[in-house]
């Protein structure tokens, strides 16, 4: 509504590939400052739980979950606040079957046909976001970003393999794949150059 005041929304994992783009997203639309709060590991590193969480309206989640660390929220903080302010969970990460999940109400997957589920009680619970591909809702977007990263390795493993330097494991395995598909491609380029 206008007027309205913007939301607070707190992005976990702020300076990584997928918060960052959160970030930018929230600022895109106007929420700046006070109102936009960028945890990533500095903040994080005394462990959870953070009634921090509870004090924002959005936490987005997007961290890389590589070790066994402690719930960052749960459903019990939320539930038994005196103001719970948090109303939308987007887990991004989407850990839901990690037995580490630092979101452990956010144990069950949603779509983009049904994107958002209720946990918890009626009055005091949340709303999540679960999808287990976020990235593909965006697929032009995800794919460039994807190729931008991985196209200066492929062009520095390709001279290296030329050269008859060793490759690591996991080029060496699909070096075949991309040699084929980087011939085809020559073969197409070549074809649309003499037309």
């Amino acid at each position: 509504a206008a007027g309205a005041a913007p939301p607070k929304i707190m992005v976990m994992g702020a300076l990584g590939r997928a918060g960052s783009g959160a970030v930018a997203l929230c600022e895109a639309a106007g929420i700046t400052g006070d109102d936009l709060l960028k945890w990533d590991m500095a903040e994080t590193a005394g462990g959870g739980p953070f009634d921090a969480i509870v004090d924002v309206d959005v936490f987005v989640n997007c961290i890389y979950l590589s070790k066994p660390i402690p719930p960052f929220v749960t459903l019990d903080m939320i539930e038994s606040a005196a103001a719970p302010r948090l109303s939308v969970v987007c887990d991004v990460s989407c850990d839901t079957t990690n037995p580490h999940n630092p979101i452990p109400f956010a144990n069950v997957n949603t779509t983009f046909d049904a994107p958002m589920t209720h946990v918890g009680s009626e009055a005091r619970g949340v709303d999540i976001v679960t999808i287990d591909n976020l990235p593909s809702l965006l697929p032009r977007e995800a794919s460039s970003e994807f190729s931008d990263a991985m196209l200066p390795f492929m062009v520095a493993w390709a001279a290296a393999a030329e050269a008859g330097a060793q490759l690591p494991p996991e080029w060496a395995a699909s070096a075949g794949q991309y040699v084929k598909h980087r011939a085809l491609a020559d073969i197409a380029t070549a074809g649309e150059s003499a037309a």
